[in-house]
């Protein structure tokens, strides 16, 4: 009877660590919902992320901002860097209201991941901003072998001055 209930155990734990293994190769090989390929990004001049609007939170020290950043690619993004333009009630550019910005992380923003951001504004006065992206840093395969770790690539927005002078003067 021992045997029977040993070897019953044994084949639950076979069949669970089987599921397992299968579930794991399963979620490497697909891709996440919602992205597109890195090479149909940079081919057709768009960013690997998405910038949500920025929105002022409440914070008595400081005007907060917030936005979410979403990853659309099918690749891990190490790093963005762009400028925040910090507008006033009225919509005007604020006089210190141009900043450069980055965001980077031990850990990259895997494919399909949104991440939410919080941004402080120097001036009181601004009301609302946009943040316009100008380079990112993707992680792509190693081309000599899987073995090795992946290697970043840039990507560097074509349209950034053209994005940039429409926002600052809109």
């Amino acid at each position: 009877m021992k045997h029977k209930v040993g070897i019953g155990i044994f084949c639950g734990i076979l069949l669970v660590t089987g599921f397992f293994v299968s579930c794991k190769k399963s979620e490497e090989g697909a891709k996440a919902a919602g992205t597109t390929p890195i090479a149909d990004l940079i081919k057709a001049g768009k960013s690997p992320v998405a910038v949500g609007s920025m929105f002022r939170g409440i914070n008595p020290v400081a005007p907060t901002f917030s936005m979410a950043l979403v990853n659309i690619s099918d690749c891990p993004i190490q790093s963005v860097t762009g400028t925040v333009l910090y507008f006033d009630k009225d919509g005007k550019l604020l006089p210190e209201g141009k900043v450069e910005s980055s965001y980077g992380e031990l850990s990259p923003i895997k494919p399909g991941e949104k991440i939410e951001l919080s941004i402080i504004a120097k001036d009181e006065n601004a009301v609302s901003g946009k943040w316009i992206i100008k380079e990112v840093v993707y992680l792509k395969q190693n081309p000599l072998d899987k073995n090795y770790p992946p290697l970043p690539y840039k990507w560097t927005n074509p349209n950034y001055e053209t994005e940039l002078g429409a926002a600052e003067n809109r």
